[in-house]
């Protein structure tokens, strides 16, 4: 079935990107691109959504290592070490839970002050 020309020029979407990417990589599905599109947009119309620069388990490494290298003083080091930010240490810290070496280090620096 021959395709009938757009009405008007639109930029590509992200999922008609997303499907010319499987398409150029993965050659033998492109017959039903088309098809998939359509369900594809079916299913997830009107969805917003936030494609990560890198995957969970990547920032779940990352965490693994800031907890392993971090001794409740070395933050600077930490982060020099991992090409983070001091702030991102902390914010690791905070969020995986660790309050007890976080609060420790702050009670810490209120006692030198």
């Amino acid at each position: 079935m021959p395709e009938t020309p757009p009405l008007f020029d639109a930029e590509p979407d992200l999922v008609d990107r997303i499907f010319d990417y499987i398409a150029q990589e993965l050659p033998e599905v492109s017959g039903s691109v088309c098809h998939l599109k359509t369900k594809v947009r079916a299913e997830f119309r009107g969805e917003e959504c936030y494609i990560a620069n890198r995957p969970a388990t990547a920032r779940q490494q990352q965490v693994a290592q800031v907890l392993a290298l971090f001794n409740g003083r070395n933050a600077t080091e930490v982060a020099r070490r991992l090409g983070i930010s001091r702030v991102t240490v902390w914010r690791m810290l905070k969020q995986s839970g660790d309050t007890k070496t976080v609060s420790h280090f702050r009670d810490m620096k209120q006692v030198r002050r």
